[in-house]
């Protein structure tokens, strides 16, 4: 009982996390800075990746896919492909940690994803911007004709 109310606990802390990707100063200035990055044309092809890549390139990754016009669930669906994709392969650090002792259900939420995760920051996207769009213009200070650059750029059939 006490390992599930850490747990939960956990959760709310990494929700609150995944709030503040969307509004803390230093991660606008830092996101501003990476999705202008991405708009140059010498930074193509791009990729960009994290160690597990589910936090703060997890939100770079759903926020450039709303911007390119992908359906919110489908940025959901491909954002939870974490726990399938990424969770087995952290295996043997789970089973580590509980043959020293610990309970493995209190990495899940800081190794693994929650749905409630990422609606978190999208939540505080919409309150604060509106749209993707809106985060994008009055949150990076990425205007429209450079957001239509990104989607250029990464969408087939462009090459701008």
């Amino acid at each position: 009982m006490a390992a599930a109310r850490r747990s939960s606990s956990k959760a709310r802390s990494r929700a609150h996390a995944y709030r503040e990707m969307v509004s803390l100063p230093s991660a606008l200035a830092a996101y501003q800075v990476f999705f202008v990055d991405l708009g140059k044309f010498e930074h193509r092809p791009a990729l960009f990746h994290c160690t597990t890549g589910k936090d703060r390139t997890g939100w770079a990754a759903a926020a450039m896919l709303l911007l390119l016009g992908v359906t919110e669930e489908d940025v959901m669906r491909d954002y939870l492909l974490t726990n399938d994709q990424l969770l087995p392969r952290l295996q043997p650090m789970f089973e580590q940690f509980a043959a020293a002792g610990g309970d493995p259900a209190l990495l899940q939420p800081v190794l693994g994803v929650r749905r409630e995760y990422l609606e978190a920051s999208l939540g505080e996207m919409r309150r604060h911007h509106g749209s993707i769009e809106g985060y994008f213009a009055d949150g990076l200070g990425i205007d429209e004709k450079a957001q239509e650059a990104l989607r250029s750029a990464y969408t087939e059939g462009c090459s701008a």
